[in-house]
């Protein structure tokens, strides 16, 4: 079909042979005006069936990203009656999501699950620090490769979220957070003084590894080398630690000590066994490092479970 100001533009050519010459002029002045208004509603109407292009059709799809809430595609929750004395062993493959707990207490999944010792998860009912599961959980395929393609830190974070939501579908669980007075300890600078000296800047280097045979943690050229100290000893005191030194320096520092495995984070079993085989950390950091943990109370932000019972069938 031939387009509407073309159409016109042949109908002045075709008026123009019959009327006079004086009249030229205005009917040529009317057609103009008539094309440059069809010509201004034909730049101005929507493109309502113009293709669009690949880009505009398609949104950049799910799979690039973690989904908002991660969760395991199966799992699988059983008693363990075998033996209460054993030891609990929690294994985590975070750039695989895959989870596997033996013989573990509801409330050391809760510890594993918030990284949190257990003086800072209240509100836990008498069965779910007596009663014992094997859980295994693992992750769809689809995002096993998401997680496999995230630094480990970063996929061990998804990995908790992931242990916390099936806590919450298996065991309903539900908690809040509040922050309560609690005992914790202030790391100073014990009598005689400290036994590290201050060294020039260079690359950072935190690291903490737990071994049959304790403890080792190695602070390399930090700035902040006391908090550093204080946020790992945490994990193994059961208490939030507080650095009071006042020292702020770059310093270099190492600490090695059996600790009380009772009280950690997340248990390790390969170091029950190596009770009196070495200094605790409170005689480690007076011999070590010069420092001592001082007994003190202060605000701390503590995990409370509302609710928690036994687990749904599989």
């Amino acid at each position: 079909m031939t387009a509407p100001h073309v159409y016109r533009q042949t109908a002045v050519r075709m008026v123009t042979m019959h009327l006079p010459v004086r009249r030229l002029a205005a009917v040529a002045t009317v057609c103009v005006a008539q094309c440059a208004i069809m010509l201004a509603q034909t730049r101005t109407a929507p493109l309502a069936s113009a293709p669009q292009s690949a880009t505009t059709q398609h949104a950049v799809p799910r799979s690039a990203t973690l989904p908002p809430t991660p969760a395991f595609d199966v799992a699988s929750i059983h008693p363990n009656n075998s033996d209460h004395t054993a030891h609990t062993h929690i294994y985590s493959y975070a750039n695989q999501g895959h989870f596997i707990a033996i013989n573990a207490t509801p409330m050391q999944l809760l510890q594993y699950a918030y990284d949190l010792p257990d003086s800072r998860i209240l509100g836990v009912s008498g069965w779910a620090t007596s009663s014992k599961y094997d859980i295994e959980a693992k992750s769809d395929p689809a995002l096993a490769d998401k997680l496999a393609s995230l630094p480990f830190p970063d996929a061990k974070v998804q990995l908790l979220k992931m242990v916390q939501l099936l806590l919450a579908d298996r065991f309903r669980l539900a908690t809040h957070s509040e922050v309560r007075p609690q005992p914790v300890y202030e790391l100073v600078i014990a009598k005689g003084g400290v036994k590290f000296s201050a060294v020039k800047d260079g690359p950072r280097h935190v690291d903490s590894n737990s071994r049959a045979t304790g403890v080792s943690m190695t602070i390399t050229n930090s700035s902040h080398a006391m908090n550093d100290l204080a946020e790992m000893l945490s994990r193994y005191t059961g208490r939030v630690v507080l650095d009071k030194t006042g020292l702020t320096g770059i310093y270099t520092i190492s600490l090695t000590f059996v600790p009380d495995a009772s009280r950690a984070a997340v248990p390790n079993p390969e170091t029950l066994s190596a009770v009196d085989s070495g200094p605790s950390v409170f005689t480690a950091l007076r011999e070590q490092l010069g420092l001592e943990l001082r007994s003190s109370k202060g605000p701390v932000e503590v995990l409370v479970v509302d609710h928690m019972g036994p687990p749904t069938q599989n």
